[in-house]
């Protein structure tokens, strides 16, 4: 369910000023309204440039996420927003990073956008999950999802974003930054690109085989044995059912479809393999 937006300047003053202690006046703050999760989303303009804010209460359940990407956004420069401050202040929790001028990636067939994005996964693809920072580990997360031999095809040492969609991805400046690392998970460095497919098919309207040339441009996913690929494109179709059916609404049932029609590709693509033997 989305949380409850509210402006920047309805704040309690303390943690306004201890905002403002970090950015000096403001010129502006601009709510943005964009974006399910945040109750403060912010574009603020100081005299020594613009930020973008995120905040929630710290007794949020989710309020977890928002410290977890403030933690991960450090190992991220020129794939992510910079983190440039995180503060608790008055019972709320606030994350600050570089404002970015341009608008959500564009997943449609033909759009100048998705060989920035192919560009971004594949930088993303080789770099390596930090050390003593807590992540979810992919095949814990399929656990539920895919046979216990599947799993290993899914592990790896890799940063994951794990959420591609369009609303996570900006493009601006010749560039796709990925936002929002609440999902940041340990796996393959290929699971970025497998997402994408599910994000290509649901949002761009690619069919699955137009999505997968888009994802093989990363070379890991290009690499990646086809029963790997055949137990993940499965393992998405299940949580996704799952999804659907706990929060049945149109966006979670397109979701569901798209990911649907790329297992019943794999599947169909495994079966013609076999009888080519």
């Amino acid at each position: 369910m989305p949380t409850e937006r509210i402006d920047f300047a309805d704040l309690p003053d303390d943690v306004q000023g201890s905002v403002l202690a970090r950015t000096g006046p403001l010129l502006s703050a601009e709510t943005v309204p964009s974006g399910f999760n945040s109750a403060v989303s912010a574009r603020l303009t100081t005299e020594q440039g613009e930020l973008y804010v995120k905040g929630l209460p710290v007794d949020h359940p989710r309020v977890w996420t928002q410290q977890r990407e403030a933690v991960v956004g450090t190992y991220v420069s020129g794939i992510s927003p910079r983190v440039r401050w995180h503060l608790q202040a008055g019972g709320w929790d606030l994350v600050a990073f570089d404002a970015l001028d341009g608008g959500h990636a564009d997943y449609t067939p033909g759009s100048d956008d998705l060989p920035l994005v192919a560009a971004t996964l594949e930088r993303l693809s080789g770099l390596r999950a930090p050390g003593g920072v807590e992540l979810k580990e992919a095949g814990h997360r399929l656990r539920e999802h895919a046979p216990a031999a599947a799993l290993a095809h899914f592990t790896g040492d890799v940063l994951c974003h794990t959420d591609p969609n369009p609303a996570n991805v900006l493009v601006g400046q010749g560039h796709a930054w990925l936002v929002d690392w609440a999902w940041a998970t340990r796996g393959a460095p290929w699971l970025d690109a497998g997402y994408w497919v599910v994000w290509l098919i649901a949002e761009g309207g690619h069919t699955p085989q137009s999505a997968e040339r888009w994802a093989s441009r990363i070379p890991a996913f290009r690499e990646t044995p086809e029963v790997g690929l055949n137990a993940f494109a499965a393992a998405n179709e299940s949580v996704w059912r799952e999804i659907a059916e706990e929060s049945p609404n149109p966006w979670t049932h397109s979701v569901h479809t798209a990911a649907k029609s790329w297992a019943a590709h794999r599947s169909a693509a495994f079966i013609q393999a076999g009888r080519g033997r």
